[in-house]
């Protein structure tokens, strides 16, 4: 029973060394081995490593992964003196794990570091540009990209050299505006709206013009055309007319003239009118006699 219990201990004792002197590293890590608070060495790769025991070297792990934080508000002054107001998005990660150890130590003094140096960019930044920049009803006049991209620039030019982090994106979340400001925006916009409206009227009002001149150029070359058509059919019809009364003329003259004559006797006689007629008026010559011969 005494030798189980010595070969426990000593089991014990040797899991115990094996623990303190072996460490993982997962995909998600670096870690940074360092000896009594000095940097030893940097492990990248996952896998079980060796290091020697207990307190004399330390595994010291750092989040490889992309964190993402937001800023705090800060109000600026833009190039036309207009105050603003930005909350900006940060997107980060540790490109060198030794010299981010060495500057920031850990994840929380890197995220305020950030947030001090974004800021700071925002304010040299927006000073070359106004407040049409920022909100405008024209999308080319906005350069919102424009400033993020410079601030995303200039930020890493600082944080890769200095902490070893790399800027993946920097963005503005929001953007307020004080109340001057705000309303300097309405007015602004619905000035723009109603000049655009009014040249959408504009444009309405010269294209109907334009229609309706149209249409009116239509309507008389079809009438125009129309009354040219009928004055020609009326024509050949009075000279089909004219043909066909000579024809009738020439065969029979004296039923031609009867046949007139009852005409113009319908026409006449139908008013109830009063004539005084001569009697040797050609007018009255079938009314005399029924073969209306002359006297």
């Amino acid at each position: 029973m005494r030798y189980i219990f010595i070969i426990f201990g000593v089991l014990v004792v040797i899991l115990g060394f094996v623990f303190m002197s072996t460490f993982t590293v997962s995909e998600r890590d670096y870690v940074v081995l360092t000896q009594f608070g000095k940097p030893t060495r940097t492990v990248s790769t996952s896998g079980l490593y060796l290091k020697q025991p207990g307190f004399l070297e330390t595994a010291n792990r750092i989040d490889r992964r992309t964190h993402v934080f937001t800023t705090q508000p800060i109000q600026l002054l833009l190039g036309d003196k207009n105050p603003i107001v930005l909350t900006c998005y940060v997107c980060w990660r540790v490109r060198d794990p030794l010299l981010f150890f060495q500057s920031l130590l850990n994840a929380e003094i890197a995220t305020q570091k950030l947030g001090d140096m974004v800021n700071s960019q925002l304010g040299s930044v927006l000073g070359e540009f106004t407040l049409g920049n920022i909100i405008n009803t024209t999308p080319t006049e906005v350069k919102i990209s424009t400033i993020e991209d410079r601030i995303l620039k200039n930020t890493n030019v600082r944080t890769k050299e200095k902490y070893g982090i790399e800027v993946v994106q920097v963005g503005i979340r929001r953007i307020a505006y004080p109340t001057v400001v705000a309303d300097a925006v309405y007015n602004r916009m619905r000035s723009e709206r109603e000049k655009e409206a009014m040249k959408y009227r504009a444009e309405g009002r010269e294209e109907a013009a334009k229609i309706e001149a149209k249409a009116d150029r239509e309507v008389s070359e079809i009438l125009a055309g129309a009354y040219k058509k009928a004055q020609i059919l009326k024509g050949e019809g009075d000279q089909q007319s004219l043909k066909i009364y000579s024809e009738a003329y020439s065969k029979d003259k004296e039923f031609f003239e009867f046949m007139k004559s009852m005409e113009v006797y319908k026409d006449i006689l139908s008013q109830k009118s009063t004539l005084v007629l001569s009697t040797d008026s050609d007018l009255f010559r079938y009314l005399n006699n029924a073969q209306g011969q002359r006297r």
